[in-house]
């Protein structure tokens, strides 16, 4: 079980894993070159300082395996698996939901297209010997998109598409496994662009880049206050809010 301390049980799982770290101040961890900002509220200086992967309270409360598992990930401790022994299909409206419901910070939101990563039952044997599916195969990656709609480019309309959500398996990194879902779409839908947003408080999206997507926006922060179940709702004015965010990039794929 998950203690609801941030500091603690982060503080203990990079000393179970022999990963140095040191404390900027006492809710800021310097591991190597990456930095971790625990953050309960907003602080006043927020937009100025500089941005380090930033961890919510509300989030770390509602999602705390999967706030784990995204730091694993960018430490490189999650197991990784192979794509090339997973196949694609598409997906139903409620398997897409409750995979990202347990899988995505941002949770499910709605999506016209859904897309599968799954790996069979004879590949079990990658997976570590404590994990024991009941299926015949075991859903290891999500990626939904929106409909299509027109985009001009100069004198040319073509086809775009955002990519809306991408979660892989808690505390696994499937190698190449978001390729290999985006070439599915690619082919079975010809896109004129991909467009998707990358949200800034945990990454500038270079990997995006470096997989021919190209930069084009910086979103301003959004402004959040919280219900009764702490889910997050949008508010116009800072005043109002009770948590924020770093914005995101915005980035657009149209060479295939």
């Amino acid at each position: 079980m998950i203690r609801e301390d941030f500091v603690a049980y982060f503080s203990a799982f990079l000393n179970r894993q022999k990963i140095e770290f040191q404390f900027i101040d006492s809710k800021f961890f310097q591991i190597g070159k990456i930095e971790v900002k625990y953050l309960e509220f907003i602080p006043e200086d927020f937009e100025s300082i500089n941005k380090p992967i930033n961890v919510w309270k509300d989030q770390w409360l509602r999602h705390p395996e999967i706030v784990i598992s995204r730091l694993s990930s960018v430490l490189g401790l999650n197991q990784k698996l192979p794509a090339r022994v997973c196949c694609v299909r598409r997906i139903n409206q409620s398997i897409a939901q409750d995979f990202l419901n347990h899988n995505h910070l941002q949770q499910s939101i709605g999506a016209k297209l859904k897309y599968g990563l799954f790996l069979p039952k004879n590949y079990f044997r990658l997976l570590p010997a404590a994990f024991t599916p009941d299926s015949d195969e075991l859903l290891m990656a999500v990626m939904t998109f929106s409909g299509s709609k027109k985009y001009y480019l100069e004198d040319e309309i073509v086809l775009s598409y955002e990519m809306i959500r991408f979660a892989t398996f808690n505390g696994f990194n499937v190698v190449g496994g978001f390729s290999k879902l985006l070439r599915f779409f690619v082919k079975e839908k010809t896109p004129g662009n991909i467009m998707t947003y990358i949200d800034a408080d945990w990454t500038d999206g270079d990997n995006f880049s470096k997989l021919g997507f190209e930069l084009v926006e910086k979103t301003s922060p959004l402004y959040f206050a919280l219900d009764e179940n702490k889910n997050r709702v949008k508010v116009r004015d800072i005043k109002d809010a009770e948590v924020t965010n770093s914005g995101s990039y915005k980035y657009i794929l149209s060479e295939f």
